[in-house]
């Protein structure tokens, strides 16, 4: 069985990419393109993306008996499980943000 070091694991989180993009958002607060926002947007979904697919792959592993450790597909389970439901919110952020803007009396 193999056993992967904590350093390696916290450096691949996608929440630190997500904090940088909101850092180099709050640093550039003159731009007017909106890039920043959009750029999170997008890091969200690819790492939904890299997070489910990664589960697939852990579980066909499984199936076909390829895998030793199946903690591992268990905690990248939870991982895809995390980032699918921080952009579940971050839909329902944006759509409620839409919405009292567009019901806004000018």
């Amino acid at each position: 069985m193999f056993i992967v070091p904590m350093s390696s694991i916290i450096g691949q989180s996608g929440i630190g990419s997500v904090s940088k993009s909101l850092d180099s958002t709050a640093a550039v607060s003159g731009d007017k393109s909106g890039s920043g926002f959009k750029d999170m947007v997008q890091s969200v979904i690819n790492n939904v993306e890299s997070t489910e697919a990664a589960t697939k792959v852990d579980a066909y592993n499984l199936s076909i008996g390829n895998m030793d450790d199946t903690h591992t597909m268990m905690i990248n389970s939870a991982k895809a499980d995390v980032a699918l439901q921080t952009m579940v919110q971050l839909r329902n952020k944006v759509l409620d943000a839409y919405s009292q803007v567009m019901n806004t009396n000018l």
